[in-house]
This record gives structure tokens, sequence and C-alpha cells, in this order.
């Protein structure tokens, strides 16, 4: 527990100040949003290219853990699809309720799992992600298309935004590197990894920068649903997946991890894009990313 505290620590403690810096107002809040960006979609892609492009995967028992980790993603939309005839709400408020089961912060976890494991809990997180934002893009947008209360999505555009996505073009990238044994020169290499430990620091201030008390207060009790959706019965689906596929070690603990994450800002986002309900999209990305404060440390304790 002591070592579990001890890496979880200082990544809430950034969120923490991140929190703090945006109530002060030090910073403008204006310029939140565009720090958010930067950390996302220009400094990201560089850490998911330096995880990949050097990961020795003959390690890694790939085919398994893709598997369980993509599975788990699907069910966790199969188990939001079944509960829906038993939610009287409308549409799309439902559909941002989808959105917080089954979407997950994956560049909080990677900084998680990058304390907790080092080079392999980066790279294993790494691969999730580069898969898993095509899949759960594609599971919301048709949600929204079907109870979304906008316009329909445009199915060309989506495909090309998801294709050309900085963080798949960068673990696209990384993945080419390493498989065909591209050799980079240590001066162009050490650029791009420092770009990338740059990311991860504004990612967690963003976090923290990003949370909305007062949101919590649009639908409270369907907030408690999807909050025990995403962290009580997530973890243990993933973790269930792992176990299943016989995984063990540290890619059982990153399934674990993954399926605890809190959800994505970008729930936010396409909420008001593609007609969700923001408000309490915006809510629940706040209240599961305080309580996930609570139930990774429990999780891991349990099951690691």
């Amino acid at each position: 527990m002591t070592h579990i505290a001890a890496a979880l620590l200082p990544v809430f403690g950034i969120i923490f100040i991140g929190w703090l810096l945006r109530r002060s107002h030090l910073l403008p809040d204006a310029s939140w949003g565009p720090i958010s960006r930067l950390a996302y979609l220009g400094l990201s892609p560089a850490i998911l290219f330096t995880s990949i492009a050097r990961a020795d995967l003959s390690e890694i028992q790939l085919g398994p853990f893709m598997a369980a980790a993509m599975l788990g993603f699907i069910a966790m939309a199969v188990i939001t699809l079944a509960i829906k005839p038993a939610l009287k709400i409308p549409g799309p408020t439902y559909t941002s309720l989808f959105q917080a089961t089954c979407r997950w912060n994956g560049l909080l976890i990677l900084a998680l799992a990058i304390a907790l494991y080092g080079t392999e809990g980066e790279v294993l997180v790494a691969l999730v992600m580069a898969a898993s934002i095509p899949l759960v893009n594609m599971e919301c947008v048709a949600v929204l298309s079907v109870w979304g209360d906008g316009a329909k999505p445009d199915w060309r555009s989506v495909a090309y935004r998801i294709a050309t996505n900085p963080l798949i073009l960068g673990s696209g990238l990384g993945a080419i590197v390493n498989l065909a044994g591209i050799g980079i020169p240590e001066p162009i290499w050490d650029a791009v990894d420092m770009l990338g430990k740059a990311a991860l620091p504004l990612i967690l201030l963003a976090v923290g920068a990003g949370l909305n008390f007062t949101a919590m207060r649009a639908r409270p009790r369907l907030l408690g649903l999807s909050v025990f959706l995403k962290l009580m019965i997530a973890p243990m689906v993933f973790y269930g997946l792992g176990l299943a596929f016989g995984l063990s070690g540290v890619p059982l603990m990153v399934l674990l991890l993954t399926g605890a994450s809190p959800g994505a800002a970008s729930a936010y986002v396409l909420a008001k894009q593609l007609g969700g309900d923001a408000p309490y999209a915006a809510g629940d990305i706040t209240a599961a990313a305080l309580f996930s404060f609570i139930t990774i440390p429990f999780w891991l304790a349990v099951l690691g």
C-alpha cells in the first residue's frame, strides 16, 4: 500500500495543483483550453511515439492483452445499452451516460502506469490508447447518431478525424519505426523524448484545472449511476477479462487501471457537437475524476 501511495500521490498532487492554479486566476481562464489542447494534441503524440518505437514487444502477450482490452470497451458499451430500457431519461442524456461509462482518460492512466510500472506500464497503456481511440469514438458517435438531438454525423468526416488524430498518428509512426527497425539519430530522439516528457505534467494540470464542482449539480442521481458503472463495474469487467485471457502481473494491472479510469473531457466536446447532454457530461467528468482518487487506490490495494 505504501508503494501505491508513493506512486499515486505525485500524480494526484499535480492534478490538485492544476485546480489551485485555476482557482487562483494566476492564468486567465481562457488560457486553459489552449494549454489542454497543446498537451493532448501537440505533445502527447511524442510520448506515444517514444513509448512504442523502442518497446520490446516480443516480451508482451500482445494478442491476449489487446483482445481483453478491446473486449472490455465493447463489454461496457453492451452493459450500458442493456440498461437503457430501465432508464427513464431523454435520449440526449442517455448518450452522455454512454460516453461516461465507455470513455477513459488514457493519458491520465499513462501517467499512473509510468509511476507504478515504469516502461512496461507505459508501453501497454500506449498500445491500448492507439487501439481504443477508433473503437470508443465510433461507439460514442453511433450512439449520438441514434439518440442525440443534434445534426446527424457525417461518417466520412468522423473516419477522417479518427484517422488523422495526432495520438493515433504518433502511435502508428512509433509502431512503424519499431517493426521496421528504423534507426533514429540520437539528437532527434532526444528532442522528441523531451516533448513527450513535457506532456504529462501539462495534462495533469489541465485535468485539475478542468474540475468543475458546480457542474456536478446536474442530474446528481444519474451521476451516481454513471460513476458507479465507470469506477466500480468497469474495473471488474476489464480485470475479469484479463483473467479469462490468462494474463497476470503488469498487463493485468494495466487492464485494471484502464477500467478504473475516469472519463475524458472529449465526452463534453462531443456532447456539445452532436446533441448530447453537455451539462451532465461536464458534471460526470468532474465527479468521476474526484471519486477516482479513492477508487483507483482501492482497486490497486484489493487486486494488486
